[in-house]
C-alpha cells in the first residue's frame, strides 16, 4: 500500500489563520507562522498555505508571509490563492515554495496547468479542485466557492492529469468544517478516474474519517479545524493509521530510546523480508537514517555514529521503517548492497540451528538476483542469457510453454512433477519481469493489497 501523507491546511485571510463551515462563517485562529511551525514539529508530512481571499480580492498571494513559512519551516510547502500565471508560480517558488495550487486560473486557462508543468515538472503542480454535489455528479467551484463553472469534477480532474498536474487537491464545499467525514463517493469517482494522487480535504471530524478517506482512494488526507483546535494531533493521527495497516512517514513517530538513549534496530531485506542485521541506534542516528534514507547507526564500542558500508561499501539503502507496538524496536526495510556481514556472507544470521531451508520470498529473491546479474554481467552459453537475446516474444512464449506444463503435472497427480514444473515456471517468470524493469517485490505488494 503507498504510504499516506497528513498535510494540515492554514487557511488565511487578513493575515490570520481562519476557519469556517461550507467555505464561510470565517473565524480567526492565529498566527500562520506559528502554527507552521508547531505542525513541523508535529511530524506534518507537507503544509499547505492557502490565501482564500486573493483571488476574490483580485491581489496576489501574501508574499511576505509564505516567505516567512518556508523559511520557519523544512517540510514541503503547498501555496495556493490568487496564482494566475507563470510569472507568480515563479514569484512564490523564489519566495520557498515547494509546489504551488491553482484553482480559477486554471479554470479559466486549462493551458497554465500545460506550461506550469512544462516549466518546472509536475511535482511541483497541484490543481486545486472546490466541488459541490449536483446531481449524481459534482460541479467545480471557484472563486472561494463563489461561482460554479458548470464544470464537471472527474472530467476536469482527468482533463488537469493529461495536462501534467502532478496532484489534484479536492476539497467538498457541502463537508467542508462539517467535521462528518470527507466525501468517500467523490473520493472514489477520483480515484477510479486519474493515476496522479488525490488529496482528500473538507470535513474530516474524528480519527475513522480519515482512515475512511484513505479506504476510498485518498493518497494523502488534509484537514485544519481537528488539527487548529487539538481535538487531533497529527501524531496521534499517523499513529491509529500506522494501527489500522496504513503506511504513513516516520516524521513525529519516534522510537522509545532506553535509559542509555539507544533503540535496537534491525535491518531486513526489503525484497524478502530476511533478516540482516541488528545494531543500535541513539536519536541522531534515527534522524540521520530518515534524512538521508542511508541506514545510520550508534557504535557502543566506539561512542560515535556510524554508516553502514560508508567504508566497506555494503551500504543499505533504507527503503521502508517500521517500529513495534511499544516503540522501543526499530525495523528497517534496506536495499542492502553487498553482503550484509562484516565476515563476508549476506546475513549475519548465517548460523542455522534448526528450521527449514528457506522461504519462497528467499527463494525468489535469490533467483531475481542471478537473473538480473546475468543480464548486467552476460556469461557466455548462459540459457538465461540466451533468453535476453532473444527477446521478449521468446520469453513470453517459454512463460506460455511452462505454464501448459505445470497443468499437466497437475493432471498427472505427481507431487515432484508439479513442484518441478511450477519452479520452472516460477524462473521464466522472473526473467519476465526483469525485461519489464519489474521484481517480485512489485507483485507482493500487490497481493498483500488483495489480502486485506
Amino acid at each position: 500500500m503507498r504510504m499516506v501523507k497528513v498535510i494540515p491546511c492554514l487557511d488565511f485571510k487578513d493575515g490570520k489563520v481562519v476557519k469556517g463551515v461550507g467555505f464561510t462563517g470565517l473565524k480567526e485562529v492565529g498566527d500562520p507562522v506559528s502554527f507552521a511551525k508547531k505542525y513541523r514539529d508535529a511530524g506534518a508530512d507537507e503544509l499547505v498555505f492557502l490565501d482564500i481571499s486573493a483571488t476574490v480580492e483580485g491581489r496576489d498571494t501574501a508574499a511576505g508571509y509564505v516567505k516567512e513559512i518556508a523559511q520557519a519551516i523544512d517540510i514541503p510547502l503547498t501555496v495556493g490563492g490568487g496564482i494566475k500565471s507563470i510569472e507568480d508560480m515563479e514569484r512564490l517558488f523564489a519566495l520557498g515554495a515547494s509546489k504551488v495550487s491553482v484553482n480559477s486560473a486554471a479554470v479559466k486557462n486549462p493551458n497554465l496547468v500545460s506550461e506550469a508543468s512544462a516549466k518546472f515538472g509536475k511535482d511541483r503542480i497541484v490543481i486545486a479542485i472546490d466541488a459541490a454535489r449536483s446531481g449524481d455528479s459534482w460541479t467545480v467551484l471557484t472563486y472561494a466557492g463563489e461561482k460554479d463553472e458548470g464544470l464537471d469534477v472527474v472530467a476536469w480532474a482527468k482533463e488537469v492529469e493529461e495536462r501534467g498536474a502532478g496532484a489534484i487537491l479536492v476539497t467538498s464545499k457541502d463537508f467542508d468544517g462539517a467535521q462528518k467525514g470527507y466525501d468517500l463517493e467523490l473520493l472514489g469517482a477520483l480515484k477510479q478516474a486519474v493515476n496522479i494522487p488525490v488529496i482528500a480535504s473538507g470535513g474530516a471530524g474524528n480519527l475513522e474519517d480519515f482512515k475512511a478517506g484513505v479506504e476510498a482512494g485518498a493518497d494523502a488526507v488534509l484537514a485544519a479545524s481537528v488539527f487548529h483546535f487539538d481535538q487531533i494531533s497529527v501524531r496521534e493521527l499517523k499513529e491509529y493509521l500506522a494501527a489500522n495497516g496504513i503506511p504513513v512517514s516516520a516524521k513525529g513517530l519516534e522510537p522509545a530510546f532506553n535509559s542509555d538513549g539507544l533503540v535496537p534496530a534491525i535491518a531486513v531485506d526489503y525484497l524478502d523480508n530476511r533478516v540482516l542485521m541488528q545494531a543500535y541506534m541513539n536519536k541522531e542516528a534515527w534522524e540521520k537514517t530518515l534524512q538521508t534514507k542511508r541506514a545510520t547507526y550508534f557504535s557502543r564500542s566506539r561512542k560515535k555514529l556510524w554508516v553502514k558500508g560508508e567504508e566497506s561499501g555494503n551500504i543499505q539503502l533504507v527503503k521502508d521503517i517500521a517500529l513495534d507496538c511499544d516503540r522501543d524496536c526499530v525495523l528497517l526495510y534496506v536495499e542492502q548492497k553487498g553482503p550484509a556481514c562484516h565476515t563476508g556472507n549476506e546475513t549475519c544470521f548465517y548460523t542455522r540451528l534448526c528450521g527449514e531451508d528457506g522461504t519462497i520470498g528467499e527463494a525468489l529473491t535469490m533467483v531475481s538476483r542471478t537473473v538480473r546479474n546475468r543480464k548486467e554481467n552476460p556469461k557466455s552459453g548462459s540459457y538465461t542469457n540466451y533468453l535476453f537475446d532473444q527477446g521478449i516474444d521468446k520469453i513470453l512464449k517459454k512463460v506460455g510453454e511452462e505454464t501448459a506444463e505445470v497443468i499437466i503435472a497437475a493432471k498427472n497427480n505427481s507431487s515432484s512433477e508439479l513442484i518441478y514444473e511450477v519452479a520452472d515456471l516460477m524462473y521464466h517468470l522472473s526473467v519476465l519481469l526483469e525485461e519489464r524493469q519489474l521484481t517480485w517485490q512489485d507483485i507482493a505488494a500487490e497481493l498483500k493489497g488483495r489480502a486485506r
